[in-house]
């Protein structure tokens, strides 16, 4: 490979959203947004309410499909890919509202979230063959790690109902990143949280981060948004309204006068 492919390989975006629409009856949710997304960057989405974020989100996830428009990643179109195989690739994702086992401990939800990275199937679980044990012990070792990363390693045993609400957010953050993403969207992490838990949420992000993990994120905390992102992009009824950097959005006029507000 000489030089010129090399850079060209580089600058390739890890996720591409190419004039994407998306409709429910007679609702336009998504209107030909474009986007893309570099590796190694924080990457917001913001915008009022019903302006077609979470939509967003379902379409990069497979959850839904797009009318028109397509979504790339790592180059590679995820049309006709289930939302398992996506996560198998490497996209994983956290929910507008916590969805944890409530009956399940804190430690066995992050076991859950490796189901994909491990090999043992139905005669693996039957006949507990060595490689199996061992595989076991490096899931455990591997979620305990990850629940000291966001830092609740002291309540692995507990069941995840039983946590304040802040804990399950973190919670919700480990199991995803047990899966291994190299793209991890992160849907209003900061819902419901006080200010020390913000504080560590943006702690936190910049931490995965550093861990080689891509991150698209919708957000309604704007100073949690603009301290920590790279880049942002406004949607407002279902249409792309800006991108640029913080400073760029927050001197866009257009994006004050539909969210940020003059003050």
């Amino acid at each position: 490979m000489n030089g010129l492919e090399a850079d060209t390989r580089v600058l390739q975006p890890l996720l591409k959203v190419e004039a994407v629409s998306k409709s429910f009856g007679g609702i336009q949710a998504l209107y030909n947004v474009s986007f893309e997304v570099a590796a190694g960057h924080i990457y917001a989405v913001i915008g009022p309410n019903g302006a077609g974020k979470t939509t967003l989100f379902n379409v990069i996830t497979g959850i839904y499909t797009p009318e028109e428009g397509g979504v790339f990643y790592e180059q590679q179109p995820i049309r006709g890919r289930s939302v398992h195989q996506l996560v198998r690739r490497g996209i994983a994702r956290t929910f507008q509202n916590v969805e944890l086992f409530d009956s399940m401990t804190v430690l066995e939800n992050v076991l859950v979230g490796q189901h994909v990275r491990t090999r043992c199937g139905f005669w693996g679980a039957i006949c507990r063959w060595p490689w199996v044990k061992r595989e076991e012990q490096h899931a455990q070792q591997k979620a305990v790690e990850l629940l000291k990363f966001v830092g609740l390693e002291d309540v692995g045993g507990h069941r995840s109902a039983d946590l304040p609400f802040g804990w399950q957010r973190f919670l919700e953050i480990a199991r995803a990143l047990a899966a291994e993403p190299h793209l991890l969207l992160l849907d209003e992490p900061a819902s419901g949280l006080n200010a020390v838990e913000t504080e560590q949420l943006a702690a936190l992000l910049q931490q995965i981060r550093a861990r080689g993990v891509t991150l698209l994120l919708v957000e309604h905390d704007m100073s949690l948004t603009m301290g920590i992102s790279d880049k942002i992009l406004v949607l407002n009824q279902g249409k792309k309204l800006a991108e640029g950097t913080p400073r760029e959005i927050q001197a866009d006029d257009a994006v004050i006068d539909a969210y940020l507000g003059r003050e």
